[in-house]
């Protein structure tokens, strides 16, 4: 995989938008990106509902975007100064806030999209309602929600596979963008129709059989999987588990502790170009470290 050529950083220039900032600060300086775009929005229909209520509406308007841009400005120079990483551009668009991130990652061909999980505005929003599914199926490219502060490179990545061609990716991402991190790949499985089948009466010593025998399916599958990447020098380690898939990387997350979660946007079973698959949406509300979703495009 290339190197991160570009990361674009959305902000709502909230306290928790600064994590977000301070990331993608980082990972430009810790990948030698070319460039780091910081962009802002402002939301076009709240803009509208402004101009209805202001007594001079072009006087305000313009107070505004003057604000905001002295507040890009400033997030421009503590950027280069903390992290002696130059601020290509500071973008200050109008619009629906999904669409202009899109449309802007997409001009500048970004490799990576940063967005902090927390904050005053759309950030905030990403956890409720639609916003996360609009943003998500309609970026093209990784995304990168930051939900700590951020003091040190990545250093433990979980990576939850399904072995669809969204695993692979999200591997060898995660080895672009963290190469000195230990890696740990998880597969979590269940039995089809396990509990219709206890329902059906179907003896748990057979039901454990097909477990068994499923385990061993999965784990040749992991091998597979991870062989083509054992040779890179990369701390890299795999574990396949039964039970839903949720459960698992929930328990497993609490057990690894890991400051980074690496999952594909959709998986095996869901249909290509739909909703966000159902556990990558669960990974990011339920999880507390930093979520990297993959795109499978690129």
């Amino acid at each position: 995989m290339s190197r991160i050529k570009r990361i674009v950083v959305a902000t709502d220039m909230s306290q928790f938008a600064s994590w977000a900032e301070a990331r993608a600060a980082m990972l430009a300086l810790e990948l030698d990106s070319e460039s780091l775009d910081v962009l802002h929005i402002i939301d076009n229909l709240a803009l509208e509902s402004l101009r209805n209520l202001a007594l001079s509406p072009l006087d305000t308007e313009q107070r505004l975007m003057e604000s905001a841009r002295k507040q890009m400005d400033e997030i421009e120079r503590d950027l280069s100064d903390k992290y002696c990483v130059p601020v290509t551009t500071t973008a200050l668009n109008v619009g629906r806030t999904h669409t202009e991130i899109e449309r802007y990652a997409s001009f500048v061909d970004a490799g990576l999209v940063v967005l902090g999980a927390h904050g005053d505005g759309f950030v905030r929003e990403l956890f409720v309602g639609s916003t996360v599914d609009k943003v998500l199926r309609q970026l093209t490219r990784p995304l990168l929600i930051v939900k700590r502060e951020p003091r040190v490179p990545y250093r433990q990545i979980l990576i939850p596979v399904d072995f669809s061609r969204y695993s692979r990716l999200a591997i060898e991402f995660a080895m672009n963008i963290a190469p000195h991190a230990n890696i740990i790949v998880l597969h979590a499985f269940e039995v089809p129709f396990e509990a219709k089948l206890h329902f059906a009466g179907i003896g748990g010593q057979h039901i454990e059989g097909y477990r068994a025998k499923l385990q061993k399916q999965k784990s040749r599958q992991m091998q597979e999987l991870v062989s083509d990447f054992e040779t890179t020098g990369v701390s890299l380690s795999h574990l396949v588990e039964w039970g839903s898939a949720s459960a698992v990387i929930q328990e497993k997350a609490k057990v690894l502790e890991p400051d980074l979660i690496v999952i594909g946007k959709l998986g095996q079973s869901e249909r290509e170009g739909m909703l966000l698959g159902r556990v990558t949406k669960q990974v990011i509300q339920q999880s507390d470290c930093d979520v990297l979703v993959v795109e499978g495009a690129g």
